[in-house]
């Protein structure tokens, strides 16, 4: 399907650091712990997207240019080259303090050349503004050219000079990433000289505490997500796409002393389903479980494009940590102002648009998971993880933003804001599959900021637009999300709620048992979103005798002949279309048959 045939479908319904996701099973507060005995919490609802910096190539006339010039030359200059510090995010970078962000510009200039970017801080940005080897060399090879060393100068808006610094410009051996753009027949690479980094955000990721109405544990889950924050960046090619990039998903970081470059595994199945490329730190047990749920995902997904995933097991240092992953690398389509995840948008567009990493999960190595491939535990059971995280980075997640502010609840991730007050507020493909109410033609597209607020605290928020796979999979119906009338950090909006029981399902917010099959109602969102399957249209379900829990799952219909199901069994037929039971079925006592 091509990506404007699908999208046009879309309109016509709706206007228009893998989210983030920890999973916490311990929190430790101020030297005692407290254990989620019951479930586990998932993450990945919403994340927090603040935006810090609007970013002007060339932003500098030569009058200013010429005024700053002369300002600096006035001042003792001798000891003004920056040292390189360590950040939070234990990165080398410079680091660089504003006096106010209030009527300020920052300009970087090239001396020799007199090229220039102007870097001018948002309302509520913070007044220290880092610059990293990465963002040095992407202006160094897009706009700023060659030089010793740049001057970065703090000036009012007017381009006064308020203080003034120097960095080098030498060129680094840092990873810089790709981007490809075009219909796939005319495909090209937007090079550092023909893109722009346009805006630069703050990210965390979200903890889930286990009391949320325990002030101590609130305290302690946001200091966490505080010194977790790095910056993203977001681009703008020469055809009007965005998109983010988070150096976290770099092939070539070497993060936990393991270089995670080499792609030491490939989890796929035969013929077009949905290929894996696996990397990352795993022992041998746990990549055998690693491959399985990828494995597992690759049967039920058609795709031309690899996915790039990273899985590492490490030590994640608290213990209040079972695992996390990291928001979804994105890219919004200009003609519909719809922000789509990587792994679907390379799909969509028939080609792998960057070399980044699709999707990055570490879990702590802390922790006791079960291994196995037959989900026979009470415990953690990895494979069942693993298949909840690797669906929200194929896009089973909303980019809502909440904060806790009038201001920005209800906003969608990504959002910028200007001088004059106009605002870019875009929601992603899976935001466009969300409605108000189980019957209606509301769209959480459709309304207003603060609208959507109300809506995705209301418990009333539903999944399934008109003539959708998701109603015809589910009878008809919609489908709830979880949407409390607190909003949950990590969990509100980006799960099925906790009250869906018509059919199995590993995507609500909590994890309570493993489960390692799979319903046509997670297959139908997708499909809605734009990903094709892989399962046969018609299966013929034939002299088969069911010892052991089975589900069979069809995007078209089922025809089941000569089976029988014994020894307490449970056999699932799960069809899209019709499910016909023809001669020779037999279900002894004790044993059960669900047709959905």
């Amino acid at each position: 399907m091509n990506i404007y045939q699908f999208l046009n479908g879309i309109r016509k319904c709706c206007k228009g650091r893998l989210q983030v996701c920890k999973i916490i099973s311990l929190l430790n507060t101020g030297g005692r712990f407290i254990l989620i005995s019951i479930f586990i919490a998932f993450g990945s609802g919403g994340i927090y997207a603040q935006h810090l910096f609007s970013v002007n190539y060339g932003g500098l006339s030569q009058n200013n240019e010429n005024s700053i010039r002369t300002e600096v030359a006035r001042v003792d200059t001798s000891g003004l080259m920056m040292p390189m510090t360590r950040n939070r995010d234990n990165k080398e970078v410079y680091s660089f303090s504003l006096s106010s962000v209030q009527n300020t510009k920052i300009v970087i200039l090239n001396e020799e050349t007199g090229n220039s970017v102007v870097i001018t801080p948002v309302e509520g940005a913070l007044t220290q503004f880092e610059l990293s080897p990465f963002f040095i060399e992407e202006l160094r090879q897009a706009a700023l050219g060659e030089a010793d060393r740049y001057l970065v100068i703090e000036t009012g808006n007017d381009f006064s000079v308020r203080n003034a610094a120097f960095v080098s410009s030498k060129a680094q051996k840092v990873f810089i990433p790709r981007y490809f753009y075009g219909n796939k027949e005319k495909m090209k690479e937007a090079l550092p000289k023909d893109r722009q980094i346009i805006d630069i955000f703050k990210e965390k990721p979200r903890l889930i505490p286990a009391y949320p109405n325990n002030p101590e544990n609130l305290r302690y889950i946001a200091q966490l997500e505080e010194e977790m924050s790095y910056y993203v960046y977001m681009y703008k090619l020469p055809d009007g796409t965005l998109c983010i990039y988070d150096e976290h998903f770099n092939p070539s970081v070497e993060e936990n002393g393991v270089n995670t470059r080499t792609r030491t595994s490939t989890s796929t199945r035969a013929g077009t389903n949905l290929q894996f490329n696996l990397s990352g730190t795993l022992n041998a047990t746990q990549r055998t479980a690693t491959d399985y749920a990828l494995g597992l995902w690759s049967e039920q997904l058609a795709g031309s494009v690899p996915v790039d995933i990273n899985v590492s097991v490490i030590n994640l240092g608290s213990s209040s940590i079972l695992g996390q992953s990291w928001t979804m690398q994105c890219f919004l389509d200009p003609k519909t102002n719809t922000w789509y995840p990587s792994t679907l948008w390379n799909q969509l567009v028939g080609y792998d648009a960057t070399n980044l990493r699709d999707i990055k999960i570490e879990m702590n190595s802390n922790f006791s998971f079960y291994w196995g491939l037959d989900g026979n535990t009470s415990g953690y059971d990895y494979v069942t993880i693993m298949l909840h995280e690797v669906t929200h980075g194929l896009g089973f997640a909303s980019l809502l933003y909440w904060d806790g502010t009038t201001q920005n609840n209800g906003r969608f991730a990504y959002t910028t804001s200007s001088g004059s007050g106009a605002i870019t507020d875009y929601p992603g493909i899976f935001d466009r599959q969300l409605y108000q109410g189980s019957t209606g033609n509301t769209c959480l597209t459709d309304l207003t900021q603060s609208q959507r607020a109300t809506l995705v605290t209301s418990d009333n928020l539903y999944a399934g637009r008109p003539s959708s796979n998701l109603l015809v999979a589910n009878g008809g119906n919609r489908v709830k999300m979880y949407a409390p009338s607190s909003w949950q950090y990590g969990s509100s909006v980006s799960h099925w709620d906790q009250s869906v029981s018509n059919f199995p399902t590993f995507m609500k917010y909590a994890y309570t048992s493993p489960l390692h099959t799979f319903n046509t109602r997670k297959i139908a969102i997708l499909r809605d979103m734009g990903w094709e399957v892989s399962c046969p249209s018609v299966i013929n379900y034939a002299n088969q005798t069911v010892t052991t829990n089975t589900t069979v799952t069809s995007c078209g219909d089922i025809n089941v002949q000569n089976v029988k199901v014994q020894n307490n069994a449970k056999l699932t037929l799960d069809a899209a279309g019709t499910t016909t039971i023809t001669s020779d079925f037999e279900v002894i006592l004790g044993s059960q048959v669900d047709i959905k």
